[in-house]
């Protein structure tokens, strides 16, 4: 079992994941990071390419496999979504080489709540749906597949095209799949849910719960946040391809790493 992840710029989110896995995951498996930092002056970094580094650094003293992505045609080629893909795409071709069953995360994906992986090993895939111009196709920043048996991996395409971002192409290996062969991953997407909608089970993280009240990024009472199958907190935007500044993801991230890796406590009572 691998679980890996494309890390752009920010090694806290990296410490996240490695002690919230470490922490809500059930059963073993082999954590990889897959650096698409920006080895050249770019908006993802702030101009800063040390950052690539920083987070080779960060994999090493944490004892985490750590694979360079080539990026450097990045230099002329701003389009976030097609960025995203390129990453995606080679991290298919490793998939490829290298069958097993993987759990890929975005790099603001967290786990919040114990996670045994039975749920999704009893399906080929686990996947989240969407839906653009009547044509479904799946996102990139979640998904489960059992690589060894899954059908049509040679066809995966996590390529944009007209109308859908990245992974608009994944649309023709869906359509090889069949119902039993997909876990739906099912999510409270971002500024659509608040504090009434925050599952039993994590209604008393009162570190967890400040930080979704607190979140700057919040509209009208509405969580940015996103959560996934109540398990999986999603920060959402932390690459900064809002293009919010960096500095603001640090400082949050900093706040989000003390709310999930500290030790929850209870929660008496939740303010509106």
């Amino acid at each position: 079992m691998k679980i890996v992840t494309a890390v752009v710029n920010n090694g806290i989110f990296i410490e996240i994941q490695h002690d919230t896995l470490k922490k809500y995951f059930r059963g073993d498996y082999e954590f990889i990071v897959f650096n698409d930092a920006k080895p050249f002056p770019d908006s993802t970094n702030s101009g800063n390419p040390t950052v690539r580094d920083n987070i080779i650094n960060t994999c090493s003293r944490l004892n985490i496999r750590c694979i360079n992505i080539p990026n450097d045609h990045h230099r002329t080629n701003e389009d976030m979504s097609q960025r995203a893909a390129d990453s995606m795409n080679f991290i298919a071709r490793y998939q490829r080489e290298n069958p097993d069953k993987y759990l890929v995360l975005d790099s603001d994906m967290f786990l919040v709540s114990e996670l045994d992986i039975n749920r999704y090993s009893k399906y080929t895939c686990a996947v989240c749906p969407q839906t653009r111009d009547d044509v479904k196709y799946i996102w990139c920043g979640l998904y489960y597949f059992d690589v060894p048996v899954l059908k049509g991996h040679d066809v995966i395409d996590w390529n944009v095209c007209p109308g859908r971002d990245t992974g608009g192409m994944t649309n023709k290996w869906l359509a090889l799949q069949t119902e039993t062969d997909i876990y739906p991953i099912q999510h409270l997407s971002s500024c659509s849910w608040s504090i009434d909608d925050i599952p039993t089970s994590l209604k008393n993280n009162e570190k967890l719960v400040n930080f979704l009240k607190s979140d700057p990024r919040n509209e009208n009472g509405k969580f940015f946040c996103e959560l996934y199958d109540g398990i999986f907190l999603h920060y959402r935007a932390g690459s900064n391809w809002r293009g919010e500044g960096l500095q603001l993801h640090t400082d949050l991230s900093r706040k989000l790493k003390t709310a999930l890796t500290a030790p929850p406590l209870a929660l008496s009572s939740i303010r509106q």
